[in-house]
């Protein structure tokens, strides 16, 4: 059962740094569960791993949202810890994963003290820092000189949909990303992490391919249209004619939806 309502959705593009207030923070968890589980996040996620694979044993996922990858960190040999500022996500990881380490806390006050991980991944998590200065700050003082970080973000400025309506489509693609502090972080992660001090700077980037219709709407299209909804960008009706030409397109195996992600890995300087 597709479990992303709208009232998920006008949650998702805004209050993803908010979970614990939004009073649905199920739906953010059966959120992230769908991402989790999608090609591209399976492809997104092993690539920050081939990333972590030189690095020391300890470190910690920014945003680790229901525990996922420090499951699969762990089961790869790193003493990873997961932080998130929701509880609720807390709780979740715990529940899914018992033998791993999860904790409450803030990115921008990190439970470590200075230098003491050799790695810091964070996936999907900089798109909510509208400054993601003082988290790069933060995640420079934990990590050992010569530490590797790993940011993990889509651009949503890359989105592609095969709609019929591009006067529509640019609309709710707008909208979504006005309602996300950083839409840009994909394509702006390297120059903020040049910024804040870090070194051996590499970009990978990803393209997500959607090309399933109920998964392109419960991932991105949903919570984008929602957005456009409240912010009376796009009427009901336009919404109701764009999302039925997407059906159609579907229906005769001509819909593709696609967004990329950019893989950034840099060091802190020794």
């Amino acid at each position: 059962m597709d479990t992303t309502g709208p009232r998920t959705a006008e949650s998702l593009a805004a209050r993803f740094h908010d979970v614990d207030s939004s009073g649905v923070p199920e739906d953010f968890i059966a959120y992230l569960r769908k991402m989790e589980e999608s090609e591209s996040g399976r492809a997104v996620r092993k690539a920050t791993y081939r990333a972590l694979e030189t690095a020391g044993s300890k470190g910690t996922d920014v945003g680790c949202g229901a525990g996922r990858a420090v499951a699969d960190l762990v089961g790869l040999g790193k003493d990873a810890v997961g932080v998130d500022s929701s509880q609720a996500m807390v709780d979740a990881a715990l529940a899914r994963f018992p033998d791993c380490r999860f904790v409450q806390g803030s990115a921008f006050e990190l439970p470590f003290e200075d230098g003491e991980l050799s790695w810091y991944r964070s996936e999907r998590t900089f798109l909510h820092f509208g400054d993601p200065a003082e988290a790069l700050s933060e995640a420079r003082r934990v990590l050992k000189p010569g530490g590797t970080i790993v940011l993990a973000d889509p651009d949503l400025g890359s989105m592609v949909v095969s709609s019929r309506i591009p006067g529509t489509t640019e609309a709710v693609k707008h909208a979504f990303c006005s309602a996300v502090p950083n839409p840009h972080s994909g394509t702006r992660s390297a120059s903020h992490l040049a910024d804040a001090g870090f070194t051996d700077i590499e970009v990978v980037p990803i393209m997500a391919a959607l090309n399933d219709h109920a998964s392109a709407f419960g991932v991105v299209l949903e919570p984008a249209l929602t957005a456009a909804l409240a912010r009376g960008v796009v009427s009901e009706e336009e919404a109701a004619r764009w999302k039925d030409d997407l059906s159609d397109l579907s229906r005769r195996n001509a819909f593709t939806a696609t967004a990329t992600f950019f893989v950034t890995t840099a060091r802190r300087a020794s």
